[in-house]
This record gives C-alpha cells, sequence and structure tokens, in this order.
C-alpha cells in the first residue's frame, strides 16, 4: 500500500515529524534502523521496511510501544494541564489522563475477540486466534499493566 505517500506528503508541506512504531522491522519507519534489519531479522533485505521515521520507537511487540507512546503523551498532556491550570494534583491529572488515554485490559480483549470474530488472524502464527504476535493475549495485559503501573509512578 502506498502509505508512504501520506507521510512524504505531511512531511513536505507541513514538515511534521513522523514518529514510527515497530517490531519485525517491516514496518513503515523502520528504514531508520535498515542496516540492523538486514543484519539480525531473518529475511530482512526482502521485508525492511525502507521510510525511516523522524522518532522510532522499536519495541518487541508493536502494540506494546504504542502504549508506552499514549502514556508519554498522556503524561505530558497531564503535566501541561497542572502548569497551565493549576487544576488538581498533579497524581489526580496523571490518573485522568492515563485513564482516558491508555486502553483498559477488558476494551484491548473486547477488541482483539472483535477482529478475531471479523477474520483477522495473529501476525506471528497466522492463526484466528486472541494472540498478539504469538504470544497469549495474557502477556499482552502484562505489558499494559507494567506500562500503566509506570505512568501512575506506582
Amino acid at each position: 500500500a502506498p502509505l508512504h505517500t501520506i507521510v512524504d506528503r505531511a512531511r513536505e508541506t507541513n514538515r511534521v515529524k513522523y514518529i514510527a512504531i515497530g517490531d519485525g522491522g517491516n514496518e513503515l519507519g523502520m528504514g531508520k534502523v535498515i542496516d540492523k534489519i538486514h543484519k539480525h531479522i531473518p529475511d530482512g533485505e526482502k521485508i525492511g521496511a525502507v521510510m525511516a521515521a523522524d522518532h522510532l520507537i522499536a519495541a518487541s511487540v508493536s502494540n506494546w510501544g504504542g502504549y508506552a507512546l499514549i502514556a508519554a503523551a498522556a503524561l505530558v498532556a497531564a503535566a501541561d494541564r497542572c502548569d497551565n491550570d493549576g487544576g488538581g494534583s498533579a497524581d489526580d491529572n496523571r490518573r485522568q489522563w492515563i485513564d482516558k488515554c491508555l486502553p483498559t485490559e477488558e476494551s484491548e480483549t473486547q477488541l482483539l475477540h472483535r477482529c478475531v470474530a471479523a477474520g483477522c488472524r495473529d501476525g506471528v502464527s497466522g492463526k484466528m486466534e486472541a494472540t498478539v504476535d504469538g504470544m497469549p493475549l495474557e502477556r499482552s495485559m502484562q505489558c499494559l499493566r507494567e506500562i500503566r503501573k509506570a505512568a501512575l509512578g506506582a
């Protein structure tokens, strides 16, 4: 798919910085580390994405990198609100923004089950099952819990 053209146009016309999240080397933006993909990923020469992101989040599972980015953005929003509004305590703002932005385990589980019901397949196993990159769903939920805990400073 020519998705890279969207990024190219945004960069050219608006000077937008491009953040990418990847886990296997074939995701748009992973060109930032294409030499590592060629060296360390099986078939990296064949599957490696060449477009480089301005900022790359490489994660074991892309979803986990997404959770981390969401949590970081929520923390920035909470800090900005405290600085600009003086509204509420820092802990309250942080919890509100994390709760507003970061998905819940329930919502992620429901989403995965809806995807499987619609015929989606796990990206590693190729099976229509409620797994994430070949791992049990519980492993992703554990990661989500850990990111939430870290963001809340618990």
